[in-house]
């Protein structure tokens, strides 16, 4: 109940902010000093004889009082406080980013995700990745990520001076949204997933109620393939069928789902998506210490802000590598695969 009642007053107030609030109050007291020197005892009088008639009304030529000066000067200071606050706040500390590196994907960003109050102030849009034909490249896209990383985009480009707010999301490969969101496991400023809903079409932030969406209680799988690998399955967007999991992997894999049905937008809250991927994190964490492994494999069915979010999990000191294993529907099985390492990605063979 107490989720619910405060998921519906944040939305409320989301509403009803404005672009400039405290801008708008402040040019009113900067408007209300410049009068009310004017207003004192003895400035205006009014004389009433007798009977209910008004028969004279004057306007005395008396100097405004002491006092009032002092209120007026008072209230232009404050308001010229507000309007510089709020410049100072909104001086385009907010940076915006879309991941776009599947066939027929649009690189707008869509501004519909933006809260109102924010839309003056942001930074230009920034496009990950390489758009794809509908004959993918993964190389150039590897070759794409690799370079972003060694720039250290996010950091010395897209939150550079002060950048306090992010908002990112997007359409590509499982594999390239984990190493995307790697990129952001040590980024200090505030970030806000968006997603693109199949009920509309469209993407929105992930602010709807708390509904508290948690994996299934499952047996962890505490042993390795010969070769040193162990494995994770999580079908949260479809399930994931164990026949469809490479031989070589079937005796060291844990497979995890839900509490409830796959949706391919199981998760429409942020703070449920920060729990369910920590909870992630904490198994890959114990996966990596089973002795002998050398590497975590991911087969994700999950939803692209998750894949995001699940890449911040990602600590090079004390997980292995990650091997994240991409799904192709049209031969059912997993078809390929991308490495990711303190240096980078490169494809797994």
């Amino acid at each position: 109940m107490w989720e619910r009642f405060k998921w519906l007053f944040v939305t409320a107030l989301k509403f009803k902010r404005t672009s400039y609030p405290r801008t708008k109050w402040g040019v009113r007291a900067c408007i209300a000093s410049l009068g009310t020197g004017l207003f004192s005892v003895g400035v205006l009088n009014m004389k009433l004889e007798s009977g209910y008639i008004v028969d004279t009304l004057s306007l005395a030529g008396t100097e405004p009082s002491l006092y009032a000066m002092y209120l007026s000067v008072a209230l232009f200071i404050l308001g010229a406080m507000l309007i510089f606050s709020e410049w100072n706040q909104k001086l385009r500390h907010t940076a915006r980013v879309i991941i776009s590196a599947m066939p027929g994907v649009s690189t707008d960003f869509p501004d519909e995700v933006l809260e109102p109050s924010e839309k003056a102030f942001c930074r230009e849009p920034v496009h990950l990745g390489v758009p794809q034909t509908m004959s993918e490249n993964i190389e150039q896209q590897i070759r794409r990520y690799n370079a972003e990383l060694e720039v250290d985009i996010f950091k010395r480009h897209i939150l550079q001076d002060k950048g306090q707010k992010l908002y990112i999301g997007g359409l590509a490969r499982i594999p390239f949204l984990v190493a995307y969101g790697a990129m952001l496991r040590n980024l200090s400023a505030e970030i806000l997933y968006f997603d693109k809903f199949h009920s509309n079409g469209g993407y929105a932030l992930l602010c709807d109620e708390y509904t508290g969406i948690k994996l299934k209680e499952s047996p962890l799988v505490d042993r390795v393939s010969d070769s040193g690998d162990a494995a994770i399955a999580i079908g949260l967007s479809t399930p994931i069928n164990f026949c469809q999991i490479p031989e070589e992997f079937q005796n060291s894999i844990t497979m995890l789902d839900s509490e409830q049905d796959a949706s391919r937008n199981l998760i429409k809250n942020q703070r449920n998506l920060q729990e369910m991927s920590a909870k992630i994190g904490e198994i890959i964490d114990r996966l990596s210490a089973i002795p002998g492994c050398k590497k975590i494999h991911l087969f994700l069915s999950v939803q692209s802000a998750l894949a995001i979010e699940i890449g911040r999990r990602y600590q090079e000191g004390t997980q292995q590598n990650w091997v994240i294993h991409n799904f192709d529907p049209s031969s059912q099985s997993y078809t390929w695969a991308v490495e990711l390492s303190r240096s980078g990605i490169s494809v797994y063979s």
